[in-house]
């Protein structure tokens, strides 16, 4: 799987809060988009500035969600796949923690996915002046 870094932004991005949990945020976006994308696949990391908010994606070529288990990927337990129940590191929290250290940071994480085609997880966080 290839990993591609994408800055598409000239100016620094500075976002406060507790780096080891925005740390943590992002790895686990990462870490599940690698997981879930085939081999020969691409997870591409992409920040860009919008306004007042940083935007992270974190997209991927794999599998993708289907439109019904995305309104439910975020809550606590939930997991898409249930063939990997049990699987070390699988407990269904990951995108829930995701969510909650995205929200104490006043900012959001959203999914856009298609089966087949892949997954695009946004994060917005607020821009420090």
């Amino acid at each position: 799987i290839a990993l591609a870094i994408d800055f598409q932004t000239q100016v620094p991005v500075v976002v406060f809060g507790d780096e080891e949990q925005l740390y943590r945020l992002v790895l686990n976006l990462v870490n599940n988009a690698i997981t879930y994308t085939p081999a020969g696949g691409q997870v591409t990391l992409t920040l860009k500035r919008k306004q007042q908010q940083a935007l992270i994606l974190v997209n991927d070529n794999g599998i993708g969600i289907s439109l019904e288990q995305q309104a439910k990927i975020f809550d606590r337990f939930y997991r898409v796949d249930a063939a990997r129940v049990g699987q070390a590191g699988n407990s269904g929290l990951g995108l829930a923690i995701a969510s909650a250290i995205a929200k104490a940071h006043d900012g959001t994480l959203a999914v856009n996915s298609q089966i087949d085609a892949g997954s695009t997880f946004t994060i917005h966080l607020p821009i420090s002046s």
